[in-house]
């Protein structure tokens, strides 16, 4: 154990508070002014209102949880988790104090519940979560005490029964705001939760897809302000298709626009799934029973596909970074191209995910955040995608000797995690340290309170993913065509899973 470890705890809590005080402020309360009654229903407990209108922070106020009072002699509680950098894992150990506001949250998190409960924390980081933590629990070795796999990744260990449901870990309480209610209520089949989503980590905040806009775009083409778009009800793909057009643009006049040029949307093939999910729309879904049931088509999700292969398979106005096209020109695609073009302000929109406002901090001149728009005015609310793909939760080996144990150090450690980590990454890195303007901070309330999981995409049955790359590649399959010659396998993939679960 550390030395002098609860002098040292005092001092960083300090420093965090006056951290958050000092940049936080009465406008990042979660007032949603950008709602109104088109959006009626955006408000969500997992990121609760602050319950005194003078607080810094967007979460709510610490609550009394009287979780129990256990010395654990020392005992070393092993995560597994993905290796830093891109999409892993950075917010699961800390070895020392910074003066980064997400990196001293962990120390202080992590210090907290070691010294409550006379732990040692130890982060293990691999390259293969499910792999690693596949080839364990088979072998019957008691390894890891918890897993942090990215979604898609956990389909095998569930699905080959190697995990606790959370339901019956002892301690962890599901309806608490620390662990995402969307994510409860969308992903547990049969109302069993394997794997879930919680405040002990934020790439799945990072993974929530968002569109950014050039404000100097915007005012050279003197085109509608698009925060009262949103507050309007009125931000929908056509109006973004119609500002697209405005302002695509042969910039080097050689009678083609390529990569050189000026496009009204930067994007990536397989973001045409985030926008059938922003519109409402998903491959499947839990019924009242709690059982899955293929929702991919239906007479609106065919016009809703028709749309977004519209606008993601124009090369005049859409740049597809990673169509292929480009891959021998640029070392890195997301940054030397789509990151440099957006920069560059050759790009109006930039369809990304919350992990991209930090990759911007550097962008010299004013962008803005936005949800992802409507499919139209008729529908009722936004939605954000989380991309399964990239998004970490959390799950407990079958191998775990003391499920108790377990249990109470998880529900610690999430619950911890609410009260530190959440207000460091919400609040001075997201609402203040990135976000650019008031309106942003509004939009990224409305984003965080809108996300949607998408099953069907989490277990990737009948690869109906694919689809959604051909859309932007302008495939012209219809979604009608595609339906009538793969329902049956779509459907027999969910049904094995079914099958495996029981």
């Amino acid at each position: 154990m550390r030395k002098n470890k609860t002098i040292t705890l005092i001092i960083i809590i300090s420093m965090i508070s006056m951290l958050i005080l000092s940049c936080g402020g009465d406008d990042s309360t979660n007032d949603n002014t950008g709602a109104t009654e088109n959006n009626a229903d955006i408000t969500d407990e997992s990121f609760g209102k602050s319950e005194t209108s003078d607080s810094a922070s967007s979460v709510e106020s610490r609550p009394d949880y009287t979780l129990s009072e256990e010395d654990f002699n020392g005992y070393n509680f092993r995560i597994l988790s993905r290796t830093p950098g891109g999409w892993g894992n950075h917010e699961i150990s800390a070895e020392e104090i910074t003066g980064d506001p997400i990196n001293d949250s962990v120390y202080q998190r992590n210090g907290a519940i070691e010294e409550k409960y006379n732990v040692i924390i130890t982060n293990i980081p691999s390259d293969d979560v499910s792999g690693a933590a596949s080839r364990s629990i088979r072998a019957g070795s008691d390894d890891y005490d918890l897993l942090i796999v990215g979604l898609v990744r956990q389909e095998p260990l569930i699905t080959s029964g190697l995990l606790n449901a959370l339901n019956d870990v002892p301690y962890v309480d599901l309806t608490k705001p620390w662990w995402d209610q969307r994510a409860v209520e969308q992903l547990a089949i049969n109302n069993k939760l394997f794997t879930g989503v919680c405040d002990f980590t934020i790439i799945d905040k990072d993974s929530i897809a968002i569109f950014m806009f050039s404000k100097q775009l915007m005012q050279e083409y003197e085109l509608e302000n698009p925060y009262e778009l949103v507050s309007s009800g009125q931000w929908t793909l056509d109006k973004m298709f119609d500002m697209m057009r405005t302002v695509s643009r042969d910039l080097n006049g050689d009678g083609i626009i390529d990569d050189e040029d000026q496009f009204g949307l930067t994007t990536a093939v397989h973001y045409s799934q985030f926008l059938f999910n922003a519109a409402g729309e998903s491959i499947a879904k839990l019924n009242a029973d709690k059982i899955p049931e293929i929702t991919l088509f239906s007479e609106r999700a065919v016009a809703v596909t028709d749309k977004i292969r519209e606008i993601q398979s124009n090369t005049e106005y859409t740049i597809n970074v990673d169509s292929g096209a480009f891959d021998s020109k640029y070392g890195n695609i997301w940054i030397d191209l789509q990151q440099n073009m957006f920069t560059e302000n050759r790009a109006l929109f930039f369809h990304g995910r919350m992990q991209s406002v930090t990759a911007l901090r550097e962008m010299e001149t004013d962008f803005g955040i936005l949800p992802p728009p409507k499919f139209d005015e008729y529908q009722a609310n936004y939605h954000a995608a989380v991309g399964t793909w990239t998004a970490s939760a959390v799950s407990v080996p079958i191998t775990v000797p003391d499920l108790e144990v377990t249990g109470l150090i998880l529900e610690a450690l999430v619950f911890e995690s609410r009260y530190t980590l959440l207000p460091a990454y919400y609040d001075i890195n997201l609402k203040t340290k990135f976000a650019r303007d008031e309106e942003s901070k509004e939009m990224i309330d409305i984003i965080l309170q809108n996300r949607i999981y998408d099953l069907g995409e989490m277990y990737s049955w009948g690869d109906v993913s694919a689809y959604f790359t051909d859309l932007s590649r302008g495939n012209t399959t219809s979604l009608m065509t595609f339906w009538e010659r793969n329902e049956t396998r779509i459907e027999a993939a969910m049904q094995r899973t079914l099958d495996r679960l029981n």
